[in-house]
């Protein structure tokens, strides 16, 4: 597993029974370690295929999930976000599939690191989504177009669609840019003197910490509420 998969893992080993849904499984490393937690895992893909088959769908993300209303503990979108062109459905899924009081976890790649901003600004795109690259040296270029989303959009879409932010965790730190850290840092936390507004303050708070300004990828738990 990925270390966004081993920081999923954690939050997710100690939970004492309940279904979990893994959207966008791909090969299906993730479920099968939950699975051996004592979770009954269900999983969701449209491209790959896990080895364990017994409780895998195909599903295209970008329409409605193939489960009834309230089914699932916990649902789990690792490393996927990006490669979606509704986020808006997806995430309206994600409340219609959860029990209340269930949790939701998302992961992404995190393009509001200093390092990330400082990429942008030279290139006019991100590291981690360029527009051409090769994943292996022999391979022709890649042409896949990604649909970057950060923790703004994720807040807002939770916030929306009935969840509430519990938690932000992130992997694999760069230092690169790391002289920029404290003003940037300064210059959020700056904001909550002047404004009073609680869900604001809320997203400043996250936007100032050393997860989003130098993490790699983020890992975002939240709850879905129970009115």
């Amino acid at each position: 597993m990925k270390n966004m998969h081993r920081l999923i893992y954690k939050l997710l080993k100690d939970k004492k029974g309940g279904c979990v849904l893994d959207v966008a499984c791909g090969k299906g490393g993730l479920s099968a370690a939950l699975q051996q937690t004592g979770l009954k895992v269900f999983s969701v893909d449209r491209y790959d295929t896990p080895q364990d088959k017994d409780y895998f769908l195909i599903a295209d993300l970008n329409a409605s999930l193939p489960y009834k209303k309230e089914t699932f503990d916990f649902i789990v979108c690792a490393e996927s976000l990006q490669y979606l062109e509704n986020h808006e459905k997806l995430f309206s899924e994600f409340n219609r599939a959860a029990k209340k009081g269930g949790t939701l976890i998302v992961s992404f790649p995190n393009i509001l690191t200093v390092s990330s901003r400082l990429y942008f600004l030279r290139r006019g795109y991100f590291p981690h989504f360029k527009p051409l690259r090769t994943k292996e040296e022999h391979k022709e270029w890649d042409h896949f177009i990604y649909n970057p989303i950060s923790f703004v959009e994720v807040f807002q879409l939770l916030k929306k669609n009935g969840f509430e932010l519990k938690n932000v965790l992130a992997s694999d730190f760069k230092l690169k840019g790391w002289w920029l850290y404290p003003f940037i840092k300064t210059f959020y936390l700056l904001g909550l003197i002047f404004d009073r507004n609680r869900q604001k303050n809320e997203l400043i708070k996250q936007m100032a910490s050393k997860e989003l300004l130098m993490g790699s990828h983020v890992v975002v738990c939240s709850v879905k509420a129970n009115n």
